[in-house]
């Protein structure tokens, strides 16, 4: 008796994804003159796969619940955070932390870090991000001399913390959610790219002594050192506790 070969994900996602283009070739031409507006057929099939391969329907880009916007030769995916965190949470997302925020001398929101934690085989990581409100902020509209303001003047510290949490989000699910953005990071219509600061990390954990540590610290740019100040303080604290001298007994006692 022959035994049938368990799908993979990649090939259940692809059989779906054949059945949505024989089944709603009217609905793809839609999307290419509306959501996916100056993408090639080709662009906008591969969105929409990798956004299936990344857990969304095909009814999610009809409903514009996941677009993408295009630059260049290629496409960032857009999604609302309600949809993200469904997502996240479907990949083993154990809950956050309130958000932190930092302000300036007049008292305006400077920054926010959001934590995210992440269940992985009853391991829980925690996954901490910070953003800059200067970075993501998008100024209201003025006409005629009067200014209207947009959602970032009327709410910061929400605009802000939504982003920081969509950082955290890709952090800790990457495989799901690289390439995807909430309408919040977008600013004069390009995506704001993360630095990668994965070699900062690298040579934090790759110090050999608390002086080591403290000199790869001093080279890192502020962004890295808000992204890895709980790795380093862990790593300075088990320095700290290897390296108190051991007091030996005095020989003329």
């Amino acid at each position: 008796m022959s035994v049938k070969k368990e799908e993979s994900q990649l090939q259940i996602v692809e059989r779906e994804f054949q059945l949505e283009l024989k089944a709603n070739p009217k609905a793809l031409n839609a999307l290419l003159q509306t959501t996916f507006h100056n993408f090639t057929p080709q662009l906008m099939q591969q969105a929409i796969f990798e956004g299936m391969m990344r857990g969304y329907k095909f009814q999610d880009f009809l409903q514009k619940d996941v677009y993408a916007i295009k630059y260049g030769d290629t496409y960032s995916l857009i999604t609302s955070i309600d949809k993200a965190r469904k997502i996240a949470m479907r990949s083993g997302l154990a809950g956050k932390n309130a958000p932190i925020y930092t302000f300036d001398e007049q008292k305006r929101t400077e920054s926010c870090t959001v934590t995210v934690k992440r269940n992985s085989d009853g391991n829980i990581g925690e996954y901490s991000a910070t953003v800059f409100f200067d970075e993501f902020y998008k100024p209201g509209k003025k006409w005629n001399d009067k200014y209207t303001p947009s959602m970032w003047d009327k709410m910061p510290k929400v605009m802000l913390a939504k982003v920081a949490e969509m950082h955290a989000l890709r952090s800790a699910f990457p495989e799901e959610m690289a390439k995807q953005y909430i309408e919040e990071e977008m600013q004069k219509n390009v995506v704001q790219e993360e630095e990668d600061f994965s070699e900062f990390e690298t040579k934090l954990k790759e110090s050999k002594t608390s002086a080591e540590l403290i000199s790869v610290w001093a080279s890192m740019p502020q962004k890295a050192k808000a992204q890895f100040k709980g790795l380093a303080t862990e790593l300075k604290a088990n320095f700290n506790k290897m390296e108190i001298p051991v007091v030996e007994d005095d020989p003329k006692k």
